[in-house]
């Protein structure tokens, strides 16, 4: 058991769906797909990081088979998060035939990541994934920074930024203190990406 990685966990869970539910209701109310697909996301995060919380939470000699279980929820649940940061950026930088094409891809790109998380249920695919979707929406706000001095540009561009840093102290494995691992470090600096997100979120519009 990681009691620390747990809790964590449950952290990134707790604001991610609280932050999903303030950017939900008003994006629906306004008809902001954009936002809205965002949203998904968080709550993609959500179930994530709560199933992640309860694998962490098993011990692998007593509970191998439930731990496997949650870890497999946890990593499909990823998928969806880099799927809606795709399908977000198809309605707030594009209209048209390139909307629905981006739509497509985002869709394919799910099913591909289903595929390959199944046969390797691993964090790794699940971050690749994660970090792919985040970088398309990172060179989408560049482009609508840069063409539309769009408000919600620089929050994204920030998110996405600090997700990024986060991913790569957590491959490099850096721990600040032995009860608080790369894991943990992971997961606090996720909750900084999470709102940074939320308030690009709440400031997207529809092209």
């Amino acid at each position: 058991m990681e009691p620390t990685t747990v809790l964590t966990n449950v952290l990134v869970a707790g604001v991610a769906f609280v932050l999903g539910v303030r950017l939900a209701y008003p994006a629906a109310g306004d008809g902001v797909a954009s936002a809205v697909f965002l949203s998904l996301g968080f709550f993609a995060t959500a179930i994530g990081a709560a199933f992640g919380a309860a694998a962490h939470g098993l011990d692998p000699r007593t509970d191998a088979l439930q731990r496997d279980r949650c870890w497999r929820v946890a990593l499909f649940a990823t998928g969806f998060i880099g799927a809606a940061c795709i399908a977000s950026v198809a309605f707030f930088t594009v209209r048209g035939s390139v909307r629905t094409g981006i739509l497509v891809v985002a869709g394919l790109k799910l099913v591909a990541y289903f595929v390959r998380v199944a046969r390797r249920p691993e964090f790794r695919v699940a971050i690749m994934d994660y970090g792919g979707g985040l970088a398309v929406l990172f060179a989408a706000s560049v482009y609508a920074y840069v063409r539309w001095r769009a408000p919600a540009a620089p929050w994204l561009i920030g998110g996405a930024l600090v997700s990024f840093a986060a991913g790569t102290l957590q491959a490099r494995r850096v721990v600040l203190h032995r009860h608080f691992n790369h894991n943990d470090l992971y997961h606090a600096i996720e909750v900084v990406t999470l709102y940074l997100l939320y308030r690009g979120g709440a400031l997207l519009a529809d092209r």
